[in-house]
């Protein structure tokens, strides 16, 4: 990355807890970024955010018709020079409040390019060693989506507030390490058994040993190398969003599907009209 003076980190905190195991490892992360910085921190349950109604309005102005705190956190994010986004574990995912502002970010879709290239490092916290579900695989996954660069991600374990750095050496040492590569320019090295596109370790079994990377949805094969597990994978060319070229078409696409939509609504009305008195509402 270019020097800059001081750069803008930006640390999205999905959790609630103040001072929390979240809070405290973006706040050591960025104690080891070498670069000059100024870590700005954003508690999500703070603000205001307001489910998706995936309406589409927001394709074609680029605005939200609901009237929430959304659009100052994307203003954040698109001023951040780097963006740390820490989450809890709730029920094996990313907890409810992250969940709804994911889903918000369809509106960022057509302006993707102000994120494009923007170094993301996701941190992940669990209660109990093994047990932290989907959580790292939903956040990258979001950070791909967004274009942003994927300078790491790590899980990190403890279920009191504080307990994920306090007497543990070793996730010490993760999160300098997280904090040292925030803002290199190399891409980060892959384990073999990683997805060499995107570093996901998350895949899903095809048959034989044909696999598909649940982050990146890119597909593969998994063979027995001569030191372990090895995973290739392949871009394909229908991704949507994995190049700025990809991101585009995908984004006409949506826009294509809300002008589908107006074409042919009253047809679906009358689909639909069949199923409006089938059962009780509670």
């Amino acid at each position: 990355m270019e020097n800059k003076k001081n750069l803008k980190i930006l640390a999205l905190l999905a959790s609630p807890r103040k001072l929390g195991n979240c809070e405290i490892l973006a706040k050591e992360l960025c104690r080891h970024v070498p670069q000059d910085h100024t870590l700005k921190l954003l508690r999500l349950p703070e603000k205001n955010i307001l489910s998706c109604k995936a309406c589409y309005a927001c394709l074609e102005s680029g605005d939200c018709p609901q009237k929430d705190d959304f659009s100052q956190v994307a203003q954040e994010l698109v001023a951040a020079d780097g963006v740390i986004i820490a989450s809890p574990t709730y029920f094996m995912g990313p907890n409810g409040v992250l969940k709804v502002f994911l889903d918000r970010c369809l509106q960022m879709f057509g302006h993707s390019q102000s994120l494009r290239g923007k170094p993301a490092i996701n941190i992940i916290t669990a209660g109990l060693e093994g047990e932290a579900g989907y959580t790292e695989a939903a956040l990258n996954s979001f950070t791909l989506i967004l274009g942003m660069n994927l300078q790491g991600s790590a899980v990190f374990y403890g279920a009191l507030p504080g307990e994920s750095l306090w007497q543990k050496p070793e996730q010490q040492e993760r999160v300098k390490a997280l904090g040292n590569v925030f803002f290199n320019d190399a891409p980060p090295v892959n384990d073999p058994w990683r997805c060499p596109l995107c570093g996901s370790d998350t895949v899903q079994l095809l048959g034989g040993n044909r696999v598909q990377c649940q982050v990146c949805r890119n597909f593969g094969t998994l063979s027995a190398g001569e030191h372990g597990l090895v995973l290739e994978t392949s871009l394909k060319p229908e991704n949507i969003f994995f190049t700025a070229e990809q991101a585009a078409h995908h984004l006409q696409w949506l826009q294509g599907m809300k002008k589908r939509f107006l074409q042919i609504r009253r047809q679906l009305a009358d689909f639909q009209r069949d199923y409006a008195d089938d059962g009780e509402w509670v």
